[in-house]
């Protein structure tokens, strides 16, 4: 008993510790903002929702957790059987070159350095940059390729925490026509984040 309770005691003081250097080290050398970009793409996704029942989410047996937008972007279930759809995607990580995105609408021009420009094919002139470097999942369009989406690496040092002392994951849209985009939500450590992809949640 008294070694259960001292061993609880030492981690909270250890957790405790670990804030207080973290946000010595904020105050010292600074941490990188919680801003979460342009708030009309969560307001624009939002609407999506709420009229082409769109969502981000993923599949866990018969049943799909989503991003639900029209409650401040926490996680819903709702049982949907069956497979995901096939997504539109490209591929950015340890491409150099053009890569040609999965139905041939879309190209990601990458050079030699972090970024790559996003554009369609049709019209390559207009295009958005996104950060190849910072990529963990392919970049997924929904189906009618207003928005696309990826999972990226958070800043190292971000403050506030968003997932205590787990790796933290920013669930990243872009809206394709005008480039702006905005962190829809964070995942941490454990998250089967490489499962997201969008769904139509009106379909039967």
């Amino acid at each position: 008993m008294v070694i259960a309770t001292s061993s609880r005691i030492l981690g909270t003081v250890s957790s405790v510790l670990r804030g207080a250097a973290l946000l010595l080290l904020c105050l010292l050398v600074g941490c990188a903002p919680a801003a979460s970009g342009a708030p009309q793409i969560l307001d624009a996704l939002r609407a999506e929702q709420q009229t082409n029942h769109i969502v981000i989410g993923y599949k866990s047996g018969g049943q799909l957790e989503y991003i639900d937008t029209s409650a401040g972007n926490a996680f819903r279930q709702v049982s949907m059987p069956g497979t995901a759809p096939e997504p539109q995607s490209i591929e950015l990580r340890g491409t150099t070159g053009v890569r040609i995105s999965s139905d041939g609408n879309w190209v990601a021009s990458c050079a030699d350095g972090p970024i790559c420009r996003i554009s369609r094919k049709a019209d390559e002139r207009k295009n958005f940059p996104v950060s190849r470097t910072k990529a963990l999942t392919p970049l997924y369009f929904s189906s009618d390729a207003k928005f696309v989406f990826l999972v990226e690496k958070a800043p190292n040092w971000r403050f506030p925490l968003r997932c205590s002392f787990e790796d933290e994951r920013d669930v990243i849209v872009y809206e394709t026509a005008t480039g702006m985009k905005s962190v829809l939500t964070t995942v941490c450590g454990g998250f089967p984040y490489g499962n997201l992809r969008w769904y139509d949640i009106s379909a039967p």
